[in-house]
C-alpha cells in the first residue's frame, strides 16, 4: 500500500484485496466483530521500518486504504455469508450418504459477481463444512462474462483492428521515429482490409475506410500509456493517398496505422512519405507534459500518498487520476492550479533520456505501478523539478504550454479521484466560450457594460421573486373563485357532497392547495380534483371531517379512482394524491367517483 497500490478487481491490486479481505473475515472467525486491521498497522510498521522507513512517512494513508477496503468488505460479506451458510444447509440437509457434497460453479459465481466473494474464500468456507466447488463450472460462467464484455467493447467500437491479423508476420518490429520526426520516409510491410492480409488495396467507388497499414518505421505514436495515437497522412511514391485515423501497436511490436484510402492504389514494399499532423501532436504533447506537472503539484499540495492512478491525454485535455481519499477543496485546487502556472511562467527545461533502470531510480523518478519495464527506461525530467518513467511525447520547454486550466474535479472510484484540465489553445477556446456566453447573458438581460452584469442578474432575481409571489397570490385568488363554483353542481351522496372537476394547466401544488380548502370549507365533503402540467396528469382527493366519521378515506379512494384512468397514488386519510396516465379517462374517472362513495358507505 505504501508503494500506492490500491485495492481493485485485476493485477496486483487484487491479490491485496484478496489478502485483506481474507484477513478480516479470519478476524470475524476468531470473534472480532469490528473494522480491526488498521489496528494491526502501527505494530507492523514497527517491526519493518528499519528496513523500511517509508512506512512510517505513509502509516496515516495506509490505514485509509486498509480501513476503506475493510469498511467495503463488511458492507457485502455478512449479506454474503447469508447466502453462502444457506446454500451450505441446503446441500447438507440433500446430501446422501457416501457422496460427494457439491456446491455448484454458478452459485459460487453468483457469489463473486455480486458479493465480491473471490473463488478462494467460497471454497474455503465450503471446505470447512466438507463442501467442495464446483470450479470447471465457476471458471465456465466467467469465461462466459469475459465474452460478454469482450463483444459489449467491440460492439462499441473500442477495438478496430485485431493483432491476430498480424501476428503471423515475420518482418521486424516497427521501428518509431516520431520522438525526433514529425515526417519520415517508409515502406509498407503489410495491409490488411480488416478482414485478411492483402498484397495491395485500391479505391473502386470512392474513399475505402479502415485500411490497416504496417510500416517498417513511423513518426506516428501509437495508442500507450494514457497518451491517444497521432493522427497524419500517408503517400506512397506513385501517389496513393491514405488518411491516418488511429494507431495501435501489436504484441510483437507492429504499429498498425488505421486508414481511409482516399485515392489510388497501396502495395506491399510501395515507399511512403509518412506524415503526422503538427498542430495536433503539438497540443496532445503540452496536455500530456501538464500532466507530469499536474502529479508533482498535487503532492506538494496533498501530500507524498498521491500517485498516478490512470490518465488521458489528447489534443483538447488532460485526464488525470490520482490516489486520494476526499474531495480536493477549492482551495487547494487553485493553489495545485497556481503551481503548474507557476512552472510554465518559468519556461523550465524538459529534459528526456534514456536511462539504466537503476540510475533512473536514483535520480528519484517515479513509475506508474502497475506497468512493466525493461533494464533502460525512458525519463522525462522537468528541470529536475518533475521526474518520472514515461514513453509518450513532450513539449521541450514547459513554456510550450502557454497556460494550464482545472476544468473539473471527481471522484472515480473508492480512493481515487480524477482531475480534467486543459492547456494552450484549449484554454484559449475556453476563454472564448465563456465571453461568448457572458456576451449572450449580457444581451438578453439588456446590458451594455459587461461590468454591470452581475448587478444587473442579481436585479433580475429579485424582479422574478416578487412576480413569483404576485403569481402565487393571483394563483391563490383563481383557486378561491373556482372553489366557490365547485359546490354548485355538487352531488349528494348519503348526506356527503362530492365535488368534482378537471383544470388543465394546474400544477400538483395548486391543486392541493384547492383540495384542502374545500376540505376545510365544508367537512362533509369529498372533493375529486384533477390537474395537468407540463404532460403530467394528477389527481387529488380530500375528504373532510364528516366525511371521515362516515368511513371514507382519501387514501383508499384515490387509488380506486386512479385505477380507472391507469394510475396509481395513495396518502393520508384526509388528503392523498396519485399519477394518472390515461388523459382519456379523467371524465370516466371523475364520473365513477360518487359511485365509489357510496359504495363504500352502503358496503
Amino acid at each position: 500500500v505504501s508503494d500506492g497500490i490500491m485495492p481493485s478487481n485485476e493485477g496486483r491490486g487484487y491479490v491485496l484485496r484478496r489478502l485483506l479481505r481474507r484477513a478480516a473475515r479470519h478476524g470475524r472467525m476468531l470473534g472480532i466483530t469490528r473494522p480491526f486491521l488498521t489496528e494491526l498497522v502501527d505494530t507492523v510498521i514497527h517491526e519493518n521500518k528499519a528496513g523500511y522507513p517509508e512506512l512510517e512517512e505513509h502509516a496515516d494513508y495506509i490505514k485509509k486504504v486498509i480501513g476503506t477496503e475493510e469498511e467495503r468488505f463488511y458492507k457485502t460479506i455478512d449479506q454474503g455469508m447469508t447466502i453462502l451458510n444457506g446454500l451450505i444447509d441446503n446441500i447438507t440437509k440433500a446430501a446422501v450418504a457416501g457422496k460427494e457434497k457439491i456446491l455448484s460453479g454458478i452459485d459460487a459465481f453468483k457469489l463473486n459477481d455480486t458479493f465480491g466473494f473471490p473463488l478462494d474464500l467460497t471454497r474455503e468456507i465450503a471446505a470447512e463444512a466438507g463442501i467442495i466447488v464446483d470450479e470447471e463450472n465457476f471458471h465456465s460462467e466467467m469465461k462466459k462474462q469475459k465474452e460478454k464484455a469482450r463483444k459489449d467493447r467491440l460492439s462499441r467500437g473500442i477495438s478496430g483492428w485485431d493483432s491476430d491479423l498480424f501476428s503471423e508476420l515475420t518482418v521486424p518490429a516497427t521501428v518509431f521515429t516520431g520522438y525526433e520526426k514529425l515526417e519520415d520516409k517508409g515502406q509498407v510491410m503489410a495491409l490488411s482490409d480488416g478482414e485478411e492480409l492483402e498484397d495491395a488495396i485500391s479505391t473502386d467507388e470512392g474513399a475505402k475506410e479502415g485500411v490497416l497499414v504496417v510500416l517498417d518505421q513511423t513518426p506516428f505514436y501509437a495508442e500507450s500509456g494514457g497518451q491517444v495515437a497521432d493522427t497524419g497522412s500517408i503517400v506512397t511514391a506513385d501517389g496513393a493517398r491514405l488518411e491516418v485515423k488511429d494507431v495501435k501497436k501489436t504484441g510483437k511490436g507492429y504499429f498498425v496505422h488505421t486508414c481511409t484510402l482516399l485515392e489510388g492504389t497501396v502495395k506491399v514494399g510501395d515507399s511512403v512519405t509518412a506524415a503526422v499532423s503538427k498542430g495536433r501532436r503539438m497540443s496532445i504533447a503540452r496536455n500530456h507534459t501538464s500532466a507530469h506537472l499536474l502529479q508533482k503539484a498535487l503532492r506538494e499540495v496533498l501530500g507524498s500518498h498521491v500517485h498516478q492512478a490512470g490518465s488521458y491525454e489528447d489534443d483538447e485535455r488532460v485526464r488525470f487520476d490520482f490516489t486520494h481519499f476526499s474531495a480536493v477543496t477549492p482551495e487547494e485546487l487553485a493553489l495545485v492550479e497556481h503551481i503548474v502556472n507557476q512552472k510554465i511562467f518559468e519556461a523550465l527545461d524538459v529534459n528526456i533520456q534514456n536511462l539504466p533502470i537503476a540510475e533512473a531510480k536514483k535520480m528519484g523518478a517515479m513509475a506508474l505501478f502497475g506497468e512493466k519495464y525493461g533494464d533502460v527506461v525512458r525519463v522525462v525530467d522537468v528541470n529536475g523539478w518533475s521526474t518520472e518513467f514515461c514513453g509518450g511525447t513532450h513539449v521541450k520547454n514547459t513554456a510550450q504550454l502557454g497556460c494550464f486550466k482545472i476544468l473539473s474535479e471527481s471522484s472515480v472510484a473508492a480512493g481515487i479521484r480524477r482531475i480534467e484540465g486543459t492547456t494552450g489553445y484549449g484554454v484559449l477556446n475556453l476563454l472564448d466560450e465563456r465571453t461568448e456566453m457572458l456576451h449572450k447573458v449580457a444581451d438578453a438581460l439588456k446590458v451594455n457594460n459587461m461590468k454591470d452584469l452581475p448587478l444587473r442578474a442579481v436585479a433580475v432575481a429579485g424582479e422574478v421573486k416578487a412576480l413569483s409571489k404576485e403569481l402565487d397570490a393571483a394563483k391563490a385568488a383563481a383557486a378561491a373563485s373556482k372553489i366557490d363554483g365547485l359546490f354548485e353542481g355538487a352531488e349528494d351522496v348519503n348526506g356527503i357532497k362530492i365535488l368534482t372537476a378537471y383544470f388543465s394547466g394546474t400544477a400538483p401544488e395548486a391543486l392541493r392547495s384547492m383540495a384542502e380548502k374545500v376540505r376545510d370549507k365544508a367537512p362533509n365533503t369529498v372533493a375529486a380534483l384533477v390537474g395537468s402540467t407540463d404532460g403530467k396528469i394528477t389527481l387529488a382527493v380530500a375528504c373532510g371531517k364528516g366525511a371521515l366519521d362516515a368511513g371514507l378515506k382519501a387514501g383508499v379512494l384515490v387509488k380506486q379512482i386512479a385505477a380507472i384512468a391507469g394510475g396509481n397514488g395513495g396518502g393520508k386519510p384526509d388528503f392523498a394524491m396519485a399519477g394518472l396516465k390515461d388523459e382519456n379517462k379523467i371524465d370516466e374517472a371523475l364520473n365513477a367517483v360518487a359511485g365509489i362513495v357510496k359504495g363504500i358507505l352502503e358496503g
